[in-house]
């Protein structure tokens, strides 16, 4: 076998890691994400490579080659985080430390380095630890680069697929391009598609300059004549040296043995509890974890003395093992135990009998007065109120308490105490399998089901005050407490409720959409001019690229992509994609709604029992599955028919409340816009209101195009929509769509204000924070890359706006659960059944319909602590389309 030189372009994996992850700090504050990123990637890709030799390629400070010849060359990049400064010494002590050896070279970047020292040697195969563009030219059958993030190869075939040219031409192709986030001009209108084109025409850069004026196209020809020197000095600024005169020796790039004990201090040091454990070093003394013992109870009076035991303290850990993964319908397997300082038990229930030991435990899961600790509770709750059992007391909610800290961080219980306590527990998956080959509990025994349960119940005990006090620290107890962990109840409460469908008229439905797809498949028939398997990516690209001679847009692995937006963009050219997209969406409507919905009928109940999802959504959104209620269009025929499918149960009836535009009333109340806050002070209809605005006509002339228009504007500008991406929502041209955005920017300057200071601050904090203190980290808010940057830009005004509502409707859905608890002059029996975006939904008897709106309104209107009035439409169905 060929020996391995791996190179690893350090200062490319730093800022990569620096900006992947949230903030960390060790106890001394000092910053220490970019280098326990950069040191994980560094171990894993030594452990997967299993390299012969190893150089680490650095940036070399000062000037830099490219500087000096082109003085704008990276002058769009922002200055490099001080917090980031701080970790590059530690960087560079680990490496030192891990026996592996480092270059870098005056004047000169990594990519350099790399590049000398890649066609340096001529015997091992080489690997590159890089992303970065340039470094592609270098690709050959013997140098490939490895996309760790990702977990993926690049090759020659990779790279001519990316770029559409050989790695031996990507410098010509780069030359014509430039790149933005490194400032290198290219030549100004040409893209890749247009330079790979050119390049395989003309063969090479030189050929292409010399006989620009034989290219054919005139717009073409007539940028390159413009852009020759720009092409010239973009290729001397992105071809990579190879002469570099480094002291580099194959045999002296062997990896020395680790430094133990110079990694242990670091690792020490900078906190590194998992590092430091794999290292073999003692544990440091932040969170010691409980020593792990079990019991396991099989017999009634075992479970007797278990629950005399539990009654001694406050403090329970929970979590019910299922034999399936259905909260509502899998026969439970066990219940797991634990409290501090008493061992941990799981309860067999098959051997004692699921009554005997509901009855056993009932008065402990109800009692107001004890903390239950665990990951997931809401799944606990819904199991146990599944089977008449209320779990009632106050939940402390491990992922939950991660989920608000940040929600971006992975929220499985084996990475969180992994990350958080150094501790190694098993994931679900490595105990019990997965797909297919997924094994029940009762197929394991309880001899390996106890074990993992205990440690798993170990683990949240060992967390939740961790994670407290870090939510503390940051001020974010509150939100935790009082929105997130009541909500548990709530959500529960509506799982278990769940909503009834009209199985008779979903077959009807069902038998009818079935009559419209056959009436589509002869439609596109007829238009593709013969018979063929509409799925088929590969007969569509026959048909449309080949057949019809419509313009191919993305390539694929496959061929040319016959995705949505290729769809799209070709509709206006030929009927055929505008049927395609008719017979795709109206076939996923009916597989995932109308065929899915009679199989989530409960045998028992007779209603489908949603599952919300409260750690899903970045911004604190809800979600919801089994079905996907967010995703039923409320505008298409398809959706509305879907919708009436909802019905309540017999002698019921449907009452919906929605909040009234609550994402623009939380824009006007942080912009403060005098002109955007009177709109919904004076009551007005805000589309009308700004489309009056923009195109400077008077209320009552207003068309309905325009306010279509204004109104995907006004929510655009929440979402952080681009000329581009308007222009492609209305179906007008860019300038125009640019234009649109420049006149609502004119009109309500205080909106374009809060939004750039939106973004200042979540760039000066490190994240977004909605008006109730939910965080969003996004480091990618200085990330180099100009198009990473723009999105996480995006995010910080929408996570603001967007995560307000969330907060809204979940502390209303919290106001409204405890008082249909309560029963204050509100009908027995009535519940909150759905919610979807900014929509609840209850189900009540006919005569107390008025009552439930009424107290509905009033609870939501003055839930947003917002400085305009707020709105909620409310009506009352026999089905959800008829009540909303």
């Amino acid at each position: 076998m060929a020996e391995t030189l791996l190179l690893i372009d350090a200062s490319s994996s730093i800022f990569r890691a620096f900006f992947a992850l949230p903030p960390f700090t060790n106890s001394a504050g000092i910053p220490t994400n970019a280098t326990l990123g950069f040191t994980n990637m560094l171990l894993k890709t030594l452990r997967d490579v299993e390299p012969d030799y190893v150089a680490i390629a650095w940036d070399a400070p000062g000037a830099k080659r490219r500087k000096q010849a082109f003085p704008d060359y990276k002058a769009n990049r922002d200055a490099t985080s001080e917090d980031l400064k701080a970790q590059f010494p530690y960087i560079r002590r680990i490496v030192d430390a891990l026996g592996l050896s480092s270059f870098e070279f005056e004047g000169e970047e990594a990519d350099d380095v790399i590049a000398t020292l890649a066609t340096r040697f001529e015997q091992p195969d080489i690997k590159i630890v890089s992303t970065d563009k340039d470094l592609m030219q270098l690709v050959s059958d013997r140098v490939v680069l490895l996309d760790t993030a990702k977990n993926r190869t690049l090759d020659a075939d990779a790279v001519e697929e990316r770029f559409g040219v050989e790695p031996d031409r990507v410098l010509d192709v780069r030359a014509l391009v430039g790149d933005s986030s490194d400032n290198i001009p290219g030549v100004r209108g040409v893209g890749e598609k247009t330079a790979a084109k050119l390049i395989q025409e003309f063969g090479s850069l030189d050929a292409l300059l010399d006989g620009a004026e034989q290219i054919k196209a005139k717009g073409q020809r007539e940028k390159m004549l413009a852009g020759i020197e720009d092409a010239r000095l973009s290729r001397e600024l992105s071809r990579l040296r190879t002469d570099l005169p480094l002291d580099a020796e194959l045999v002296a790039l062997k990896p020395a043995e680790p430094d133990s004990s110079a990694l242990t201090e670091l690792y020490r040091e900078l906190e590194f509890k998992r590092l430091l454990e794999e290292l073999g070093g003692a544990a440091i003394p932040a969170a010691p974890v409980p020593e792990i013992r079990v019991e396991i109870i099989d017999k009634p009076a075992a479970l007797k003395a278990l629950v005399k035991s539990l009654q001694t303290t406050s403090r329970s850990w929970l979590s019910c093992v299922l034999e399936g993964d259905d909260p509502m319908r899998s026969p439970l397997y066990a219940v797991a135990r634990g409290a501090p300082a008493l061992p941990s038990a799981l309860v067999a229930v098959e051997a004692i009998g699921e009554d005997a030991v509901l009855d056993a435990l009932r008065d402990l899961f109800e009692d107001a007065g004890r903390e239950w600790v665990g990951f997931d509770l809401k799944r606990d709750a819904v199991v146990l109120g599944a089977r008449g059992v209320e779990l009632t007391g106050r939940l402390l909610d491990a992922t939950l308490a991660a989920y608000v800290a940040d929600p971006s961080q992975p929220l499985k219980p084996e990475l969180l105490a992994r990350v958080h306590l150094g501790m190694q527990i098993d994931a679900a998956d490595d105990v019990f399998g997965r797909g297919a080959k997924r094994k029940a509990p009762a197929e394991l025994g309880v001899e390996q089901v106890a074990p993992f349960a205990a440690a798993h119940l170990t683990a949240a005990g060992a967390l939740v005050p961790e994670l407290q006090a870090g939510l503390e620290d940051r001020n974010q107890q509150d939100l935790y407490a009082d929105v997130e962990v009541p909500l548990v109840g709530v959500l529960a409460r509506m799982e278990q409720a769940g909503v009834r469908v009209d199985e008779p008229g979903l077959t009807a439905l069902e038998q009818e959409i079935d009559r419209d797809l056959a009436a589509l498949e002869e439609r596109i028939y007829e238009l593709g001019g013969e018979s063929f398997t509409i799925n088929s990516p590969k007969q569509l690209q026959g048909i449309l690229f080949e057949k019809l001679k419509l313009p191919p847009g993305k390539r694929t692995k496959t061929g040319f992509s016959t995705d949505e937006s290729v769809l799209e963009e070709l509709s206006s050219l030929h009927d055929l994609p505008r049927e395609l997209l008719s017979y795709r969406r109206l076939s996923k409507l009916s597989g995932t709604y109308v065929e899915a919905l009679p199989k989530l009928v409960h045998p028992e109940t007779g209603r489908i029992h949603c599952r919300f999802h409260q750690t899903v959504a970045a911004t604190g959104r809800l979600s919801a599955s089994r079905p996907n209620l967010q995703n039923i269009p409320i505008r298409t025929p398809t959706g509305q028919r879907i919708r009436e499918m909802f019905i309540p149960a017999e002698g019921r009836v449907l009452v919906s409340a929605d909040y009234s535009q609550i994402e623009l009333r939380i824009l006007a109340h942080f912009s403060e816009d005098r002109a955007l806050v009177e709109a919904f002070e004076c009551g007005e209809d805000i589309h009308i209101r700004t489309a009056s605005d923009v195109f400077g006509v008077a209320p009552d002339t207003v068309t309905p195009d325009q306010r279509s228009r204004t109104k995907a504007i006004n929510f655009g500008i929440i979402y952080g929509s681009s000329a581009f991406g308007l222009a492609r929502q209305l179906g007008i041209g860019q300038s125009e769509a640019a234009e649109h955005i420049k006149a609502y920017f004119e009109r309500y300057p205080g909106v374009r204000s809060f939004l750039d200071q939106a973004i200042a601050g979540a760039r000066e904090r490190g994240f977004a924070e909605t008006l109730f203190g939910r965080r969003r980290y996004l480091p990618d808010l200085n990330s180099r890359n100009r198009l990473e940057r723009a999105a996480a830009e995006r995010m910080a005004t929408n996570s603001v706006i967007q995560g307000t509502a969330a907060d809204v409707i979940k502390r209303a859905m919290i106001q409204l659960d405890a008082d249909l608890r309560a029963g204050e002059g509100l009908p027995a029996g009535a519940q909150m059944i759905l919610q979807v975006h900014d929509e609840l939904v209850f189900e009540v008897v006919p005569e107390a319909a008025e009552a439930l709106t009424e107290r509905v309104c009033e609870r939501m209107q003055h839930v947003p602590e917002v400085s305009v009035p707020v709105k909620v439409h409310a009506g009352t169905g026999q089905n959800w389309l008829e009540a909303h």
